[in-house]
């Protein structure tokens, strides 16, 4: 994680050195190498925080490439530019009070802005989507009998099939791997059953039983509600996660 988070670090460095070189929308004009280097490395360090922090929570909410997916990161692009915007506006002007002369409306600004983070989002999907169908070309290679082994360490508490991928339930979050739930389930070392088609969760996980046999949902430590199908009440009811009263847990604290 450490490796990976400077490797972001690094990028967004050079990227910002890169735009200092360039000097879009006329900052080239501004002069002084060292406050150019200085403004557009510390607006992307910026932004790698705003629009780093915006492509998780997206990526947390909604599969990878989905449609949804797609229209929450404009989105939340678009709101990310609006701190971004501010700062890199107000800190600019710190640095070249000339600038505050051309009395540039702030929706132009904004738009600029929103400019650079829309096309540094299409760049960090487009990288990921590449990374993802070579993961999938590489899972596509493996012999289908026997289990993956998945980057599935520390404490597990439900998987959750999307499409392709599963989301991985923990107590600090959540994330995707592109990966069939049923060989996810393979790789599980914890106590757990398959509540539901697209579900499997932790025995450890479970904190309480909502509903019946007709409508039943598990309620997970980290708060995320599991829905239980309908067959699937007899295993739980065997595993001695529901009583035989549909309506209360077995232990009475589930």
């Amino acid at each position: 994680m450490a490796t990976l988070s400077l490797r972001w670090i690094g990028l967004t460095v050079a990227a910002g050195a890169l735009l200092a070189i360039l000097g879009p929308f006329g900052s080239y004009m501004n002069g002084g190498p060292i406050r150019l280097l200085s403004y557009w490395i510390g607006a992307m360090l910026l932004g790698l925080v705003l629009y780093g922090s915006a492509y998780r929570i997206v990526s947390a909410r909604a599969a990878f490439g989905s449609r949804i997916w797609l229209g929450a990161l404009v989105g939340a692009t678009l709101l990310a530019s609006i701190p971004e915007a501010l700062v890199t506006r107000a800190v600019a002007f710190w640095l070249w009070p000339e600038l505050m002369q051309l009395r540039l409306p702030l929706p132009v600004w904004f738009a600029q802005t929103a400019t650079i983070g829309m096309i540094a989002m299409a760049g960090v999907g487009f990288a990921l989507r590449r990374s993802a169908s070579a993961s999938r070309d590489d899972l596509a290679g493996l012999p289908s009998t026997g289990p993956i082994v998945a980057p599935l360490g520390g404490d597990v508490l439900a998987l959750q099939m999307e499409d392709h991928y599963v989301r991985v339930h923990r107590s600090t979050g959540s994330e995707l791997i592109l990966m069939p739930l049923g060989r996810a389930i393979e790789t599980m070392q914890a106590e757990g059953l398959r509540t539901h088609r697209s579900w499997w969760v932790a025995t450890h996980a479970v904190t309480s039983v909502h509903g019946n046999a007709r409508s039943m949902r598990l309620l997970l430590s980290n708060g995320v509600a599991a829905p239980v199908a309908r067959s699937a009440v007899t295993r739980l009811k065997a595993a001695g996660w529901v009583a035989h009263d549909e309506n209360r847990p077995a232990d009475g604290k589930r």
